[in-house]
């Protein structure tokens, strides 16, 4: 049957199926949008929270290596939770080496300030309630070459025995743990990988890593970057999500309101 305006009742039909569609996908979509919102607000609040406790950390006076470690461990059994080394980053630490590698490793792909480069790390035996274990050094920035086939020579690096600073660990890369040790000098490496160094090493080396702070006059910058996004860019991040739902909601509010305003105009012909 063909209505007054020209339509039959099946197109209307029709039209009126696509209109309930897409307000359903739109309520989808708006639903997701909140909850991505969500999810980068309560990873802001995260962030702020170990934001707030690295800088009290940074306030906090150092204390033996040895001492950190067997409180990190006694926690760890206080909470019944497994041994994470992140737990320790910002902890400031005295260090006593008992002797040095001569193994140097560069951590490829690192930028600082738009230089791209390398942090060089090496390693250090320091005695443990464990017995002895190797520390891994991370001894600062050095920038690259434009001829990736060449290395930055580094040179002997002699550090005190004594040294205080403070530990971190790095972030496990989501698409590659693998070390990808090179047979250079210095060794370059893809990735940190602690069980891998221990391996090739033949020594347990520390799960976490201690960033000297006592250096005088050292040639390299060294790098403090213990999260990888700040609080500022996850509620940055929520906000626009937040303003895209707000947007889309309103969208369809306008786009529903005229279609009814239009379909009731059509009945009263």
């Amino acid at each position: 049957m063909i209505t007054p305006n020209g339509l039959n009742h099946d197109e209307r039909t029709f039209r009126s199926k696509g209109f309930w569609v897409a307000v359903v996908l739109t309520l989808v979509s708006v639903g997701i949008l909140i909850k991505l919102g969500l999810w980068q607000l309560d990873r802001g609040n995260e962030k702020l929270r170990y934001e707030q406790q690295l800088s009290q950390r940074a306030t906090q006076s150092s204390r033996p290596l040895d001492i950190v470690i067997s409180e990190w461990r006694e926690e760890s059994v206080r909470t019944q939770q497994s041994l994470n080394p992140s737990t320790l980053n910002g902890l400031k630490a005295e260090v006593q080496l008992v002797k040095t590698s001569d193994l140097m490793f560069l951590l490829d792909n690192q930028i600082n300030q738009g230089t791209v480069g390398y942090v060089i790390y090496m390693l250090g035996e320091v005695l443990t309630q464990d017995g002895r274990k190797q520390l891994l050094i991370d001894l600062g920035f050095v920038a690259a070459s434009n001829d990736r086939r060449e290395l930055p020579q580094i040179g002997n690096v002699t550090l005190p025995t004594k040294m205080s600073g403070r530990l971190y660990t790095r972030s496990v890369n989501p698409l590659s743990q693998e070390l990808g040790l090179e047979n250079t000098t210095p060794k370059r490496i893809q990735n940190l990988n602690i069980e891998a160094l221990s391996q090739y090493t033949g020594q347990e080396v520390l799960s976490f890593i201690f960033q000297p702070q006592s250096l005088d006059s050292w040639p390299y910058e060294m790098l403090w970057r213990p999260t990888a996004m700040k609080s500022e860019k996850h509620f940055g991040y929520s906000f626009q999500w937040f303003v895209m739902a707000a947007v889309l909601l309103s969208l369809m509010l306008l786009v529903g309101y005229r279609h009814l305003k239009k379909h009731s105009q059509t009945n009263k012909k």
